[in-house]
């Protein structure tokens, strides 16, 4: 028999490779977390069989299909695009033109020409080519229209200063330089070796963190002195597929307002360039964990009385390779965007963190809406980023959303363990009664969220 499409390969795949997972009852009647299922699921998505995920691939693909033949199985409505006999699917294809600079990308201020890796690290692009006049100003300053900002941290900056520089160029900066932390100078090597990617975007703009030495020659050079930033660029075409269910809302006054619940469910794949014998990234905390919290509250939610608000599941692919799956669906919104009420993404929650009560997960940006807070009076063990300085708000999917507007943050107790973005990040290692307690805390919470007529607003200064 001929097989019709990818899509019936991929489905072809999800039946042999799930021959060797053990069969787990689905108990879709539960109302509670099972730690049975919450296995299974994470040794079919983090074991070696699918390669780590990695974005783009026919295994990010394969993934897909499989958290979409799990919401439909427990009775969600597909919420992708049309199939080959023209009925919506779980599955959602969403093609990219990746813009990736060849080689390390530069910085130009006089005579001087620095590269990404050795004197700054990129951190946000979003051009081949940006310039500036350089404008040394302070943390809490205005930027001038197209400039080049500098900005010297003074000893007693909070934490999360590196938030406030972000959002200088929403202000109308053009390119923004801070000195490098010592959290950056430890991470330098780590970030050193990446690929710059971006999406073109209709105003370019560059976060750059400069090294101790290039920081001291800015610092010396005359305002008004012009500061470049680019390099050549490749252009390619690349696809990603985001899984996607629904439940349509039973209460006619509330049906329109959405909550969406999301995960990323690619990881960096196979890398043959990685020390030992180890190749496979299995992504098993980052973030299979997220995917199957969504895949349980899919489950547990589906199967009980339907909330009288819509509820969109959605894990989205490529979030490791510049958040493209969550920039299209921002971008290609299926309801009104006043209608999104709120957005949790679930992201590492496999193992417990340290910095906070054993029974305790973290909300980033918690203290930027009153959601948090909310959730937490209704039961929710959610407490504020233990890690300011990592600024994990800005780095999930949650922040496509939150730049859009949209209330968004993500779930989390990730504790900076060794296994971040390693090959070691593998099944073996996740603790499974922290994750399926971790879950387990947030169903009250979300049933309440989906029931209710509450919504969230920014605090002050807490939209980014």
């Amino acid at each position: 028999m001929k097989i019709r499409s990818f899509r019936h390969r991929a489905i072809a795949v999800i039946f042999l490779l799930s021959m060797s997972i053990p069969a787990i009852a689905q108990k879709s009647g539960s109302s509670v977390i099972d730690e049975k299922n919450v296995r299974s699921a994470m040794q079919f998505l983090a074991g070696d069989a699918m390669q780590g995920r990695g974005s783009g691939t026919m295994f990010e693909r394969i993934a897909a299909e499989y958290i979409g033949s799990q919401f439909m199985q427990f009775g969600l409505e597909p919420a992708g695009e049309l199939g080959w006999d023209g009925k919506p699917t779980f599955v959602q294809t969403v093609t990219n033109t990746r813009n990736s600079f060849d080689g390390a990308p530069t910085l130009k201020y006089g005579s001087t020409t620095i590269d990404h890796g050795k004197e700054m690290l990129v951190l946000r692009a979003t051009g081949a080519a940006v310039s500036g006049t350089l404008q040394k100003i302070g943390m809490n300053d205005k930027p001038a229209a197209g400039s080049a900002v500098f900005v010297r941290l003074p000893a007693d900056a909070p934490p999360n200063a590196m938030q406030s520089l972000m959002g200088m160029v929403t202000a109308g900066a053009s390119i923004v330089l801070v000195e490098e932390t010592a959290q950056y100078r430890a991470n330098w090597a780590n970030m050193a070796g990446r690929r710059i990617s971006f999406t073109s975007a209709p105003k370019p703009s560059a976060v750059i963190v400069v090294s101790k030495d290039a920081a001291s020659a800015i610092s010396a050079m005359a305002d008004g002195t012009r500061i470049e930033f680019g390099g050549k660029v490749t252009s390619t075409q690349s696809q990603t597929w985001n899984a996607m269910g629904k439940i349509t809302g039973s209460d006619p006054k509330l049906t329109a307002e959405v909550i969406l619940l999301t995960s990323h469910l690619d990881h960096l794949g196979v890398r043959e360039s990685a020390p030992g014998t180890d190749k496979i990234f299995n992504g098993a905390d980052d973030d299979a964990s997220g995917s199957v919290a969504v895949l349980e509250m899919a489950r547990v939610l589906g199967a009980g009385k339907k909330p009288k608000r819509t509820v969109y599941f959605v894990c989205f692919g490529s979030e490791e390779a510049g958040g493209y799956g969550a920039s299209w669906f921002v971008n290609n919104l299926p309801v009104a965007k006043d209608k999104l009420v709120a957005n949790l993404e679930f992201e590492m929650i496999g193992r417990p963190d340290e910095k906070v009560k054993p029974e305790e997960l973290w909300l980033t940006g918690y203290e930027r809406s009153n959601l948090g807070p909310e959730l937490a009076k209704r039961g929710a063990k959610l407490v504020q980023d233990p890690h300011p300085d990592q600024n994990f708000f800005m780095r999930s999917d949650n922040i496509q959303l939150a730049r859009a507007g949209i209330i968004a943050h993500t779930v989390s107790s990730f504790g900076l363990h060794k296994d971040y973005h390693q090959a070691s990040d593998e099944v073996k290692t996740i603790d499974f009664v922290h994750m399926t307690r971790s879950i387990n805390s947030m169903v009250k919470p979300i049933q309440w969220l989906v029931n209710s007529k509450f919504v969230p607003a920014w605090n002050a200064g807490g939209k980014p």
